[in-house]
């Protein structure tokens, strides 16, 4: 839970660049390991809210957890266009299975969803069914797209693999190939194992965008934030430093590959002053901490 604060923070620092431009402002990407992180954002707020609904709900209860995240959500967190229009239809009463439908049928498949989704993977990792199942319906209150719920799903199962590999050294095209057969659409298990390629050769910037992407779709950037991870398993800052310096959406890349390195390394790999800031930068670590703890006493009686 803490990687994904951490992550959002460093990534604030090249939301919306591109790497050249990234490059230009901080050099290579390990000086981010060193720079003064930004504020946190919508993926820290919404992982913060599900893990909380998770923890008082772990059957889920879609109106709790659709309350929380309309409640709690603040404008300037940098909300996605679908999230935030969701949002402001729960707010207006409109039920939490319908919040998420685009107007003329249409319906959104960014990364707003996968971005929040991995306190599923911490809670139900040993059960894939209920893991996707639950990943799915958190995912529809605001994302109802397949790509989009797909993408959630697959970060939570990335996280699950992630958590029960704890201890262990991952082989980043294992990891890779092992979340993507998870996928049940083949856009995303194509990337992946297109990922599990890259990680044989020495990774170029430019290439990792071209191949998996670095934007605000789901499409194009679980997988990729799934790839740094790989890269860096056992070395939280420099995978996150790495997402980050992709540019494009990069909060949300460098989210959820925090998420990822921190639920394989657990929470002594964040360094300390990425975590330190403002009251509530502050007041975050307290609430994640609280709800990384009623996640593993859940799973615990889950077992």
């Amino acid at each position: 839970m803490l990687g994904v604060l951490a992550g959002d923070r460093i990534g604030a620092l090249c939301e919306g660049l591109t790497p050249a431009v990234v490059v230009a402002r901080h050099g290579a990407a390990e000086n981010l390991i060193e720079a003064r992180p930004g504020t946190y954002g919508s993926s820290t707020e919404m992982s913060a809210a599900v893990a909380e609904g998770l923890v008082a709900a772990p059957e889920f209860d879609g109106a709790d957890m659709a309350r929380r995240l309309s409640e709690g959500a603040q404008r300037g967190r940098g909300y996605g266009q679908a999230t935030w229009t969701a949002i402001e239809r729960l707010r207006r009463g409109v039920d939490w299975q319908e919040a998420g439908a685009g107007g003329g049928g249409r319906s959104s498949y960014g990364n707003g969803a996968a971005t929040r989704t991995a306190p599923v993977g911490l809670l139900f990792g040993a059960d894939v069914d209920v893991l996707r199942w639950t990943a799915e319906e958190i995912a529809a209150i605001t994302h109802q797209h397949s790509l989009g719920a797909e993408g959630a799903a697959m970060q939570a199962f990335a996280v699950a693999i992630a958590a029960g590999s704890h201890g262990l050294q991952i082989s980043p095209a294992g990891f890779l190939i092992s979340v993507g057969r998870e996928a049940s659409l083949r856009e995303y298990r194509v990337r992946y194992e297109e990922a599990a390629r890259m990680t044989e050769r020495e990774p170029d910037a430019r290439r990792v965008i071209d191949k998996l992407g670095n934007g605000e779709t789901a499409l194009g950037s679980v997988v990729t934030a799934a790839y740094c991870f790989a890269r860096f398993s056992d070395d939280l800052p420099s995978a996150v430093a790495a997402a980050a310096a992709l540019g494009g959406s990069a909060r949300s890349l460098a989210s959820m590959t925090g998420a990822l390195c921190g639920a394989h390394l657990g929470s002594r790999a964040v360094p300390e002053r990425w975590l330190d800031g403002p009251d509530d930068v502050r007041e975050m670590v307290t609430r994640l901490r609280a709800a990384a703890s009623g996640l593993g006493e859940a799973a615990r009686r889950l077992e």
